[in-house]
């Protein structure tokens, strides 16, 4: 697997060749698997610590959900019992909704259109930037007293902007274009006869994370 980065290299590149072809040597490691329990995989988080939460099979046979690290530490509250069939069905029933809006925005605006949180993001990074601007404008002949007072805004400001500048590049790294999105949403309309690898998909288009507990389903939305 390769991932490009925006920035030097940190391992030496023949350190890194020596430890990869170790560990391909190595019976015991397991390369990246695909998910084969349930189709929400890899987005399903714990509602209350915001770790993994891995499928697991009760006593009874039902399938559920369990906090990995409640796993590790006892002494943790877990998100409680995830019927893996329950959190599916409040997944795909949210999925229809949202799809439903967004192919009626969709006819109305054409295939064109853009992701409404990117412009959502974009108009705010734009604003704090903005602000930026003006404080750094009023410094002009200021005293030490109004300096520190907008070096500490100033601070404040731009670690916001940092903050809303990541959430638009993860929200844009993966994001499928219109004409795909298009024939996604029609996917979960014959959701039975779906293969699990196409539900995959359209659950990593739609959602950027799923935060469980027993009693609450929080779901973060790409589009």
């Amino acid at each position: 697997m390769s991932v490009l980065a925006p920035h030097e290299g940190i391992i030496p590149s023949d350190v890194w060749l020596k430890c990869r072809k170790k560990t391909m040597t190595n019976g015991g490691f397991q390369p990246a698997r695909k998910a084969t329990n349930t189709w929400p995989a890899g987005k399903i988080k714990c509602g209350r610590c915001g770790y993994a939460l891995a499928s697991a099979t009760g006593s009874n046979g039902v399938g559920c959900l369990r906090c990995k690290k409640r796993t590790e530490d006892k002494s943790r509250d877990g998100a409680g019992t995830v019927k893996t069939a329950d959190l599916e069905r409040i997944v795909y029933e949210a999925m229809l909704e949202k799809l439903r809006d967004f192919r009626t925005l969709t006819k109305q605006s054409n295939v064109s259109s853009v992701n409404p949180k990117v412009t959502e993001l974009k108009v705010e990074l734009a604003r704090v930037g903005d602000e930026i601007e003006e404080l750094i404008d009023t410094l002009t002949g200021a005293n030490d007293i109004l300096i520190s007072y907008a070096n500490t805004k100033i601070a404040d400001l731009d670690a916001r902007k940092h903050s809303i500048s990541k959430r638009l590049a993860d929200l844009t790294a993966d994001e499928a274009p219109p004409e795909r999105m298009l024939k996604i949403s029609v996917l979960p309309d014959d959701w039975e006869n779906t293969g699990f690898d196409d539900k995959r998909v359209v659950v990593d288009a739609l959602i950027g994370r799923i935060k469980a507990t027993s009693e609450n389903v929080d779901i973060e939305w790409k589009i």
